[in-house]
C-alpha cells in the first residue's frame, strides 16, 4: 500500500482525497504495511514510475493562432513552432517566450484537425509542398481571430533535455485525473471488493504511455454454471488524459466452455442499475466533472463490481437455454451485415464467411466458431472489443428469446 501510494502520488493532486474515499490514512502506519490483494502490481507501479521519471508533463494556456506549422515531417509527425507564452516556470526554464517543438504520438493529427487538415498536409509533404501548407495553415489560423483558446500539452523528455508537444488539451474544466489517479482509484476499489469477497485479483494485459493507460484486471473466482462451464470477471480501465475524453471502467466476463480450458469474451455494452434502467459503462467520469461528484462515482465502485458479477451470472443462465445454436449463429450473421461501426469494417468480409462457412450443431460447436472469428481481429483492440458487445447481445438477449 505505501508503494502504490507513493508512486500514484506523482502528479496526482487528489490522493488524499482518493485515500479518504476507501477509509484510508495515509498516517496510520498499520494501514500503510497492508499489502494490496492485486497480483503483479508490481511491475505495473514499476513501469509508471519509468514513465514518471523520464517525462515532464506541462499544459500551458494559449491561443491557436499562437501555435504556428513549421513543417510536417515524415511518419505522421511535425515541427511547430509555440509564440506568446506567459507560464513564468516554462519561460524561466526556456529562457524565452517561445518554442520550438517537434509532435510526439498523435500530436500532429491532434493539432491539425482542427480544420481537417491533417491528410492534406500529408499530401502536401509527399509532393514537395511543405511551404504551401504552411502557408495554408495560417491562413486558416487567420479565419478564427485571436478568439480560439486552448491548452497545449508538452513533454520535457528529461533525459534529451527536449520539449516535445503532445497534444491540444480542452483548457475549460478540465481536471487533472491522469493517469496515477485513476490506477489508485482502481487499485484501492478492487483492494476493498477483492477483501469484502475473498477473491483473488491479478492485472493480466496492459499498455501505457505517458497520457494512456488500457489495462486489465483478472478475477481468479469462478461461477460454476451447468453444462461443466464457467464464468469469471475482468474488468477493464481506460483513461486518456488528452482533451475530455473520459475515464471509464467497464466488465469483461469470460467463458469457459470444455475442460481443456477454452473460453470466450463477452461484453456488456450496458449495466441495469435498477430494473429497467441501465446505463452505458459500469464506472465513468470526465476530465470535466466535479471533483465532488467523481467522489461519489468511485466510492460505489466495489459495490458495483459485485452487483454486475451477479447481474451477468443471472443473463448468462440464458445461455444455458439455447436449443438451437444455428439460429444463434445466424442472428449474429444479420448483426454483422449490418454493422457501420468504422473500425469493424474492414473485417465484415472475412467474419461473414468464417460464420457461413461453418456449421454448428451443439453451442460448443457454436463457441469453437465465436472463438475462431476473434482471432480475425489480431491485436485491433477496438474491432474485438465490439464484436465481444455483439456476442454479449446475441448470447444473452436470443438465448432468452428463443
Amino acid at each position: 500500500m505505501r508503494q502504490a501510494i507513493a508512486i500514484l502520488s506523482h502528479d496526482n493532486e487528489f490522493t488524499e482525497e482518493v485515500l479518504r474515499c476507501f477509509s484510508i490514512d495515509p498516517d496510520d502506519p498499520d494501514q500503510l504495511k497492508q499489502p494490496l490483494l492485486v497480483g503483479n502490481v508490481k511491475a505495473l507501479l514499476d513501469d509508471l514510475a519509468l514513465l514518471d521519471s523520464q517525462d515532464w508533463k506541462v499544459d500551458i494556456a494559449t491561443e491557436l493562432h499562437n501555435i504556428d506549422l513549421e513543417k510536417v515531417l515524415e511518419n505522421n509527425y511535425a515541427l511547430f513552432h509555440i509564440y506568446g507564452i506567459k507560464d513564468g516556470a516554462l519561460i524561466k526554464a526556456i529562457n524565452a517566450d517561445h518554442l520550438q517543438v517537434e509532435s510526439r504520438y498523435s500530436a500532429r493529427s491532434n493539432m491539425l484537425d482542427y480544420y481537417d487538415f491533417s491528410k492534406f498536409a500529408s499530401f502536401l509533404h509527399t509532393h514537395q509542398m511543405d511551404t504551401f501548407a504552411r502557408s495554408i495553415w495560417e491562413q486558416l489560423q487567420n479565419s478564427i481571430g485571436e478568439e480560439k483558446r486552448c491548452s497545449a500539452r508538452l513533454l520535457y523528455h528529461k533525459e534529451e533535455g527536449k520539449y516535445y508537444l503532445r497534444a491540444e488539451t480542452s483548457e475549460q474544466g478540465y481536471k487533472n485525473y491522469g493517469i496515477n489517479f485513476s490506477v489508485l482509484v482502481a487499485l484501492l476499489a478492487i483492494d476493498s471488493y477483492a477483501k469484502s469477497n475473498e477473491d483473488i485479483v491479478f492485472i493480466d494485459r496492459y499498455s501505457v504511455d505517458d497520457s494512456t493507460i488500457d489495462l486489465s484486471f483478472q478475477f481468479s473466482r469462478q461461477i460454476s454454471l451447468n453444462r461443466g462451464m464457467s464464468l469469471s470477471l475482468n474488468l477493464l480501465l481506460n483513461n486518456d488524459e488528452i482533451r475530455q475524453s473520459a475515464v471509464s471502467m467497464n466488465a469483461m466476463f469470460k467463458v469457459q466452455y470444455d475442460k481443456a480450458g477454452n473460453s470466450l469474451y463477452l461484453k456488456p455494452s450496458s449495466y441495469e442499475v435498477k430494473p429497467g434502467q441501465y446505463i452505458t459503462d459500469m464506472l465513468t467520469y470526465t476530465h470535466a466533472m466535479k471533483v465532488s461528484t467523481v467522489y461519489e462515482k468511485i466510492q460505489t465502485l466495489p459495490v458495483l463490481i459485485a452487483k454486475y458479477i451477479q447481474q451477468v451470472k443471472d443473463n448468462a443462465e440464458s445461455i444455458l437455454t439455447i436449443k438451437d445454436p444455428q439460429i444463434i449463429k445466424d442472428h449474429l450473421l444479420r448483426k454483422v451485415q449490418k454493422a457501420r461501426k468504422e473500425e469493424f469494417v474492414n473485417y465484415k468480409e472475412s467474419v461473414i464467411q468464417k460464420l457461413i462457412s461453418m456449421e454448428v450443431q451443439t453451442v460448443f460447436d457454436l463457441f469453437e466458431v465465436l472463438r475462431s472469428v476473434e482471432e480475425l481481429f489480431g491485436d485491433d483492440i477496438r474491432s474485438r472489443s465490439f464484436w465481444r458487445e455483439k456476442l454479449y447481445e446475441t448470447l444473452i438477449n436470443k438465448g432468452k428469446n428463443e
